[in-house]
């Protein structure tokens, strides 16, 4: 158990120290595309109260032309960094731009994540059920232990899934095979992308500590981090342990759901 945990520690460190290196190489590119992503999802908020009394229309209209922004830019964001961790430089405009069918084929795997979610947390409380026989207080049920328990379940259904833009994206597949590669390419890296998150997120968790123990200076100097360094790290870390993995996929063409699950 202790060399399983020093192999897959070793890992992901070494996926973190790569990002890290391909970001200081190519900052200006990747915080810049993370910074029209927060520019636009800022702006968007800013518009939707701006605009609330004007006509239903507009607002519609400006709704579809912010989602189509935002997640397309993410889609940009998504090739750049797949780009960069294949060390492939040789790219013009055109080559980061997601086709209609990519994006589409995204749009209804977050919505579809989106049904997984609201799924669970259904089948969560059928299953807390029985606690309130056990004299669990209601409200601890409701505020305590559903949410945590959902939210484990969830971060290991999102960890199995999250890859499934890169095969939209790679390869033209629909949501719904992209899907299926996701499980079966994860199957067996559960614990090293587990250790990545937690690499990852531990400045964030930094951050939310300082705020609980009054640290200001602190808190504001690790938001900075988070902004500047994290979140641009964290495509490119995405990216790499992708082709990684993609490496060493031993899988078939066309794997299944029940065979990947576990």
């Amino acid at each position: 158990m202790l060399d399983f945990l020093k192999d897959i520690t070793f890992k992901a460190n070494d996926v973190v120290l790569r990002a890290v290196d391909i970001l200081m190489r190519n900052y200006i590119s990747i915080a810049g595309l993370c910074f029209l992503l927060f520019v636009t999802s800022n702006l968007s908020s800013f518009l939707a109260l701006y605009l609330d009394s004007s006509n239903y229309f507009i607002k519609v209209l400006l709704l579809l032309v912010f989602v189509g922004l935002y997640f397309g830019l993410q889609l940009v964001l998504l090739k750049r960094t797949i780009f960069l961790a294949k060390d492939e430089k040789s790219h013009v405009f055109k080559d980061y731009l997601p086709t209609v069918s990519q994006f589409c084929y995204y749009i209804v795997g977050l919505l579809f994540y989106s049904l997984i979610a609201f799924v669970v947390y259904l089948i969560m409380y059928v299953l807390l059920f029985p606690l309130l026989f056990l004299g669990v207080n209601m409200q601890t049920v409701q505020t305590e232990v559903h949410p945590l328990l959902t939210g484990l379940v969830m971060m290991f259904i999102l960890i199995r899934i999250t890859f499934f833009p890169f095969f939209i994206l790679e390869n033209g597949f629909n949501t719904f095979k992209s899907y299926r590669f996701s499980l079966a390419m994860t199957k067996g890296n559960v614990s090293t992308l587990l250790i990545i998150i937690a690499i990852v997120a531990s400045t964030h968790l930094l951050q939310i500590a300082a705020e609980y123990l009054g640290y200001s200076l602190v808190s504001w100097i690790l938001s900075l981090i988070n902004a500047f360094v994290i979140i641009p790290v964290v495509g490119v870390v995405m990216s790499i342990v992708y082709i990684d993995m993609m490496k060493a996929y031993k899988g078939g063409s066309d794997p299944s759901v029940i065979d990947n699950i576990i």
